[in-house]
């Protein structure tokens, strides 16, 4: 969907008075709309309790980060970290419950499917991390790093519901994991080491979602989608050249669809007789 910016008609992208670029759409649109708001919500939904997830867990899989804040207690400090743990699983549920489905389904289908010539793109990362120019041709919606990223939090997010339910129900009846079965004893030990080895894996993934989410030039922008629901066109001609044209494409089609309506009732109206 197109945004029509005629507001900053003579000014391009770069903040600079210019033509607009030759790829825009005759009308001049300068905004394209990237999320709506049931996929904001989502997002929103899941990130911040999984934030929360993750600052309440970490002083209780490394004691040593203890010390590190003032009057920590334990007791607290576990609710804390399972009241943002029903809060993760809660919240995304209710959007999904009382939001668009269709758009998350849209959405799903966009972010978890790689097709092969994205995988080019991945060969570039390195220069597209330093800014180097790259051959972004076939980049749809979302680039394969932010596939990647989307399955790998996925699956931990799986992984870290299944143990965290496991050691929820060990820390409540605590007879469950010493009642005298040997298995019960081995699936909350092994439970409460992937919990907390996959807590440290995925740091890296995250911290690196952040900084390229609020520092890196080249995808800053895609944070004012998350936040505001609409991107910069030409940001989305540049980096995302095969969603820009489907967009483009789209609305040509709703104009063109438009106009044939007018057209028609037009001719409706003057054929009638008098």
């Amino acid at each position: 969907m197109l945004r029509d910016g005629g507001e900053h008609s003579e000014v391009d992208s770069a903040g600079t008075a210019g033509p607009p670029p030759q790829n825009f759409p005759a009308h001049g649109a300068r905004e394209v709309v990237r999320f709506g708001a049931t996929e904001r919500l989502f997002h929103w939904a899941f990130a911040i309790p999984l934030l929360g997830l993750l600052l309440s867990g970490l002083p209780i899989s490394f004691p040593v980060l203890r010390s590190w804040i003032s009057g920590y207690s334990t007791e607290i400090g576990l609710r804390l970290h399972l009241v943002c743990g029903a809060v993760w699983v809660l919240s995304p549920v209710l959007v999904l419950m009382l939001g668009d489905r269709g758009a998350l389904a849209t959405v799903g289908s966009d972010l978890f499917v790689i097709v092969r010539q994205e995988w080019s793109w991945l060969r570039q990362l390195p220069r597209w991390l330093g800014g180097l120019p790259c051959e972004m041709r076939g980049v749809g919606r979302f680039n394969a790093g932010q596939k990647l990223n989307a399955l790998f939090v996925a699956m931990t997010a799986v992984l870290f519901l299944v143990t965290g339910v496991i050691l929820w129900v060990a820390w409540q009846w605590p007879g469950s994991a010493s009642g005298g079965q040997p298995i019960v004893g081995t699936v909350v030990g092994w439970s409460r080491r992937f919990h907390y080895l996959f807590t440290v894996i995925m740091l890296p993934p995250l911290l690196g979602h952040i900084a390229l989410a609020t520092v890196h030039p080249r995808t800053r922008e895609s944070l004012r989608g998350m936040l505001f629901g609409v991107v910069d066109a030409e940001w989305a001609r540049t980096h995302h050249p095969g969603w820009y044209d489907r967009i483009c494409q789209g609305a040509t089609g709703l104009e063109q669809s438009a106009a044939n309506e007018t057209q028609s009732r037009t001719s409706s109206i003057t054929s009638r007789p008098r």
